[in-house]
Order: structure tokens, then sequence, then C-alpha cells
């Protein structure tokens, strides 16, 4: 009986361990000692090379192998292009984990001719700490505006009426293009992405809480948009044409160039894009004082151009077998003439009736030059020390000429005024950044870095007055100030590997901003010096081989832009003008945000606190003139609940399709009118794209979008939503031919009205464009493993902080 028991205890032992899992995880690389992305992983039975499992490596040659019982095998790789490569024979029996030695790849030198492999990436992904849409996989995509693309993008708004942009309801959102950001006025960011092409962008990553090695600023998060490029060694390139037509032309071309041999790799880019459009824009407000009521109605239809022109050009130089130099150049110019025709009627309850034709000439140049040098030395294996310094240059140039034709209510002439406003903005910055990291051990990284940013601008405003004949100038509006504004930084960060499923990143950052604003009139209108600790955590876990869950916290600040501070007017009517706010205060935010992935299948939530929120273009009315002047403000507090689900469905071989849905909750409050205001609001976003892939490599691409209203301080934006159509031929080795419809029922126009609680009516609308008709044709040549050395430069998170 003994025995039997030992025999069974036994056989319970061998059962037991032979239902172990195990994993397995080791790096593919070639004869560079690069990492393989996409190769091919079989875990083999010795045996009879029977398949046991199988695996695809990441973008940087890695593989995981889970859930593998205990036994023999042996790992079989390859990809195409390359010959097969095998390891030596292994068992798994006492480690849980077992770590491969490297397996190289080598090219295969018998190919009788190339094979194209075409893969499409899904729209939708999740790395940590991000959500990644991949532009290239959108054809209504080809031939827009990066703004286009944005627009469409899961939790984004884009408020063309203000150029702003928000995350998950809220404003504050920084723009990185390819992880750089220079300190850029919005208006000019704006325009930027405007012009620039779609058929560029390989993809956009959206950060809703970044770690700690990027600058604070930014209670939103922040915008990846990730530039296409080219590599290891040779010459590629891509050539895009577009055009189309919607209230006016639009031409599109743009080169990318890269060139990369051993020691020294040199690449550059141009584009150039030309926009006709005409914009409508009304609106309706109603006030009452002690004296009498007013309705006032206007209507104003601009005209505009804007030809652009951006360019790049770089050189990476390899000074030693550790050491990189780098240099950059960047810039871009961006003209905007527009002509406008604003008709208004005032209707007074007392006071007689007044019509106004108002008409507008517009001059709107924005140029920008930036040069950068980044050095980047490596100790050894896990230890890279990077410098960067960098010196940009913006100018904008502002003219507009206003002619204002009074009549009576019953249309009899009354006066003429005539008047003119310059406006010039340069802007001075130079930005220094070192950055260290290092591999503590296998399982502990650490990240340090220091930065100073330091920057000048000046805003001198001229209005001037016609005057029996003769131009003067009007002391109302003309304004001079300059400000400076000096930002010091350091963090600090460990990345750690807890388990093979657990990793975790927490960071501490200090930012000490001192501001300096002064007019003619006043010295240190501002003059604020302090400082503030920004510390964040993430924390991943990977529940199995198909589920991950994310959890992030993170303190941010938002601070003025430059213009939302410095005085400055512009003019919709005679009554009605947009300025600044020299008292405007800095937002303070605290965010914590859970996701769940499962496959495609994205989830999160995230709730957010902030305090003195900085508000565009809130409207304040002055009874005495009835003069309403529309201007940032702080609003006192405000809680945001947002969600987001992100799916893909594949309802068959030639149809796919990829939603997402995006929820929040808000709740502001502050004070309007000497009264404490609080008010909540429940909003959602959702978007889906139909893919239908047809025979004679045709694609198909019908997607649609709808925003619910979003609360906007003291007004609400209504809602909207727009349907897009595209087509692409591709025609392989000659390139790609894609055609698209956007917009097509014309419902995209954006929409407001005044709170409940506005001591005053105010609604409108803006329509910026009808249906938008779109060609475009890409050509690729060269060779296709090309790719430039990919780095940040020092400035590359220095944007948003002027607008216009």
């Amino acid at each position: 009986m003994k025995l039997a028991a030992l025999h069974l205890l036994g056989l319970l032992a061998v059962s037991t361990s032979s239902l172990a899992q195990f994993s397995i995880k080791g790096r593919i690389i070639d004869q560079e000692n690069s990492g393989v992305t996409f190769a091919n992983v079989l875990l083999l039975s010795p045996a009879d090379s029977s398949l046991v499992k199988g695996a695809v490596t990441d973008d940087k040659g890695y593989y995981t192998l889970a859930n593998v019982k205990q036994g023999q095998y042996m790992i079989q790789s390859y990809l195409i292009g390359y010959a097969k490569s095998y390891s030596d024979v292994f068992s798994l029996r006492d480690n849980k984990q077992l770590a491969m030695r490297d397996i190289v790849l080598s090219e295969d030198s018998e190919q009788l001719e190339e094979v194209v492999v075409k893969a499409q990436k899904p729209l939708y992904e999740v790395e940590l700490g991000k959500m990644v849409i991949n532009v290239s996989s959108s054809i209504t995509s080809s031939g827009q505006s990066a703004i286009d693309v944005l627009e469409k993008s899961p939790g984004v708004t884009v408020n063309r009426q203000d150029n702003t942009f928000a995350l998950g309801g809220k404003n504050g959102v920084i723009v990185l293009m390819n992880g750089k950001r220079s300190r850029m006025p919005l208006e000019a960011v704006y325009q930027l992405l405007s012009s620039l092409n779609a058929g560029d962008i390989e993809k956009i990553e959206i950060m809703t809480v970044p770690p700690a090695k990027y600058d604070a600023d930014g209670d939103a998060g922040f915008i990846n948009i990730v530039m296409k490029s080219g590599g290891n060694t040779g010459t590629n390139g891509t050539v895009m044409l577009n055009a189309g037509y919607a209230t006016g032309p639009r031409l599109g071309s743009s080169i990318n160039l890269s060139h990369q041999r051993e020691k020294i790799g040199v690449y550059g880019s141009y584009s150039f894009g030309y926009r006709g459009r005409q914009v409508l824009w009304d609106n309706y407000r109603e006030n009452e004082t002690d004296l009498e009521s007013t309705k006032a109605s206007t209507e104003a239809v601009r005209d505009g151009k804007r030809p652009s022109h951006n360019y790049t050009a770089g050189m990476d130089y390899s000074i030693g077998t550790n050491t990189i130099l780098g240099l950059l150049v960047s810039g871009y110019d961006n003209r905007l003439d527009r002509q406008a025709n604003t008709d208004s009627e005032f209707n007074y309850s007392v006071s007689e009736d007044t019509l106004i034709n108002l008409d507008v000439g517009e001059k709107d140049n924005w140029s920008h030059i930036m040069g950068n040098v980044n050095l980047q030395h490596t100790f050894n294996k896990g230890q890279v020390l990077t410098a960067n310094l960098d010196y940009l240059v913006y100018d904008n140039y502002n003219r507009q000429e206003y002619a204002n034709q009074y009549y009576e209510g019953d249309g009899t002439p009354l006066n003429l005024e005539e008047n003119r406003l310059t406006k010039e903005t340069p802007i001075n910055l130079w930005v220094g950044k070192l950055d260290y990291s290092m591999d503590i051990n296998k399982k502990i990284k650490a990240e340090l870095g220091v930065k100073g940013t330091f920057s000048a601008l000046v805003n001198d405003v001229v209005f001037e007055e016609k005057v029996n004949g003769d131009w003067q100038i009007g002391s109302a509006f003309t304004s001079y100030a300059d400000l400076t504004e000096d930002v010091y930084a350091a963090y600090g960060s460990l990345n750690v590997e807890l388990s093979s499923k657990t990793n975790m990143s927490a960071g501490l950052r200090y930012e000490h901003t001192m501001t300096y604003l002064s007019t003619v009139d006043e010295s240190g209108l501002v003059d604020r010096n302090y400082g503030n600790y920004f510390p964040s955590f993430f924390l991943s876990h990977k529940l199995n081989e198909h589920n991950t869950l994310q959890f992030s916290y993170g303190r941010r600040i938002t601070r003025p832009s430059f213009n939302q501070m410095a005085p400055w007017v512009i003019f919709h009517d005679p009554y009605t003008y947009f300025s600044g706010n020299a008292s405007i205060y800095p937002t303070m935010t605290n965010s914590v945000k859970a996701e769940y992935s499962r496959k495609s299948v994205l989830f999160s939530v995230q709730y957010s606190h902030d305090d003195n929120v900085i508000m565009r273009f809130q409207p304040t009315l002055d009874p005495a003139t009835n003069v309403m002047v529309l201007t940032s403000d702080n609003i006192d507090t405000r809680k945001t609940v947002a969600s987001n689900l992100s799916f893909p469905i594949a309802l068959s071989m030639w149809w796919e399709m990829q939603n997402n849905i995006s929820a929040n909750w808000q709740m502001i409050e502050t004070q309007l009118s000497d009264q404490k205001m609080k008010r909540s609001q429940f909003g959602f976003q959702a978007n889906t794209t139909q893919i239908f892939m047809l025979p004679a490599d045709f694609t198909v691409e019908l997607s649609g979008f709808y925003v619910s209203p979003i609360i906007n301080g003291y007004f609400n934006w209504l809602s909207r939503g727009f349907v897009n159509l595209g087509v692409q031929k591709d025609f392989g080795s000659a390139g790609t031919l894609r055609f698209s419809c956007n917009d097509i029922f014309e419902t995209g126009q954006y929409r407001w009205r005044t709170t409940e609680d506005a001591t005053f009516n105010f609604t409108g609308r803006y329509k910026y464009e009808k249906r938008i008709f779109l060609a475009s044709y890409t050509y690729q040549f060269g060779n296709n493993k090309v790719q430039k050395r990919k780095r940040s430069v020092g400035s590359s998170e220095e944007m948003r902080r002027v607008d216009n």
C-alpha cells in the first residue's frame, strides 16, 4: 500500500511538471546587430520538425513564446530576403522563463527576384502610455492636411474657428513633430499643420499622461505627428502630388529624400501647398442694460488664399564608433491674403437702429527658421548622453484694413470710417538640453536630464484712423509690449521590469518659470516667479498573451500663451473684437488613467482635475458702450471623466471596419457676473471607418464622424459631424492613386451658444469649407529599407506659447 501511494505521488509530480507553462524570450538580429522587424519565429520539435508555436518579432527584433510545455525544442527564424536560421536544441525543465541567445539572419544571396509583401497596419494600436493612429492606412486622409487627419482622430477635437485643439474634451494640447516641439505660436502651429500633407504622415501618437522627460506644459497631453522617413544604406525618396476643390482650389506637392552611407547620412524634405477657400461666419446676440435692450446680427463672408512652403534639411555624421554629430535646419513660410465683407444689423429698443457694412483686407504672414546642433555619445552598452542646442526665430506680420459704412435702419447712408491695424511680432528663443540614460541592469533603466529655455517676444500693435483724409494713430488700440520668459527644468525617471509581465516607470520633474511682461504704460504688468514639481507614474501588467492592463498618473501645467497675455486686438465688427488678457493665470492639472487592451480592442478611462482653466475667446460685454470683447479667461475648476473604446471588426475577407467611441463628463465651477456658476455636461464622440478590399488592387474607404455638444466656459460648442468617402488604386511599383470626397453632406460647420447662466445671449456658426474633392498620387523610389536616424532636438517641447 505504501509503495502504491509513493508510485501515485510520483505520477502526479510528473503529470504536474509536464503541465507547467514556460516562457521563451529572445531577439532576431541581422549581420549588423540590428533588430529584424516582423521576422517569423517558429518553435519546432527536434524529433520531426513539427510546429509547436509561432510568433513575429516587434519593431526592435524581440519575440516572446508564452505558455510552452516542458520538453526539448529548437527555434527557426526566417524573413523574405534572408536565409533561414536555426537555434541549437534546448530543453525547458527547471526555469519558468528562458532567455535565448540572439539568432542572426543573413541576407539570402540566392534570391531570383524581388518579392513584394504588402501588409496593412491596423488604424489604431496601443503602446505603453499612448495610442497610435496609423495615418498611412487611411485612404480618405490622402491629399488632406494634418489638421484634417487630427479632426478624425479618437478623442481629438479641432476648433477651426479659434485655431485650437482639444483632447478628451480638454484644451491645453501640445503638438509634437517627430517628437520635436519648437516654441512656435499656436496660430503658426495651426498654419503649419494646415499646409502639411497627410500623405507625408506615418502615424499620430496620442499621450494624455506624458512621462517626466517631456515638458510639464499642456494639461490635456501631447499629440505627436510622426512623419514618413526612410534609412540603413543607400538612397530613397517619395514624391507626392495632390489636387482638389471645395470653395476654392487646393494644390499640394512634396518630396522627401534620404541618403545614408556608413558614416554619414543626409536627408531633406520640401512641400508646397496652396488653398483657396471661402469661410462663412454668422452670429447673433441679445443683451439688456439699464437704458435699453439690443439685438445684433452679423453675417460675414471671408475669401482667402494661402500659399505655404515647408522645408527640412539635416545631416548625421559618425565621428567615431560611439559618437554621432547631427545638424538640422527647418522652417516654413505661410502667407494668408484674405478679403472679408461683413453686414451687421443693430436693433435698439430706444435708440435708432443701425446697419453697418464692413470691408476688411487682411495679410497674415508667418515665417520661421530653426537651427539645431545635436551630439550623442554612447559610453558603453546602455549608457547614452545626448546634448542639444537650438536657436529659433519666428516672425509674424499682420495687417488689416477696415472700411466701416454706417446706415440708418431704413438704409440711409450715415458716415464712413476707415481704420487700419498693423501687428508685428518677432520671437527669438534659445534652448539647451542635456539628457543621460543608462541601463543599471537588465531590468532597470534610469533617465536624467536638464533643460533651459530663454524666450523673448515683442508685440507691436499700431491702430490708425483716417481723419479728414489723414491717417492718425488711435491710442485706444495702439500698444507695445515685450515679454521675456525663462524656464529651467530638471527630471529623473526609472523604468523597472518588475517581472516578465509587469513594467513600472516613475519620474519626477521640476520646472522653475520666470515671466516678465511690460508695456509702454506699465513696467512689470506681469511679473511671475514660481516653481513646481510634476510627478508621473506608469504601471503595465500583461495578464496573458492577448490582455494587458495599464495605469498612469501625472501632474501637469498649462502656461498662458504669449499673445493670451499680450495686448492686441482684431475686429469682427465695430462692436465685437478679440483681445489679450494680461491677468490670466496658468492651469494646474492632476490626471489618473486606466487602460485595458485585448488584442486590437482598446478601452481607457481617465479622470482629471484642473484649477484656473484657461478658456479661449470668452465673451464679455461692456453695457456702457455695447462692445463685446472675446478674450482668454480663467475658469476656477473643472473635473473631467473621459473614456475611449476602439475596436476593429473583420466582417469578411474583403470588408473590415474600425470603430472608435469616446465619452466624457465635465463639471465646471466658476464666478460669472459675481454669481457662482456650476454646470455639468455629458458628451461623446464617435467615428467609424469601413474598408472594402476589391479585386484589381482597388480599395474603398467610407468613414463617419460625430461629436456632441462640448462645454467651453461661458458658452457651448454644439454638435457636428461629417461623412467621407475614398477610393484607392495600387499600381505596385508604379505608385498609388487616391480619390476622395470629404464632408459629403456639408455638416462639419461649427456652432455655439452661450450658457443659460450668461447675462446675454450669444449664438453663431462658423462654416469653414464645403464638401472637398481631392485626388493624390504617391510614388516611392530607391532603396525602401533606408531609414534616417531618429532623434529629437532640444526645442522638441516648445510649442503653443504664442497664439493670434
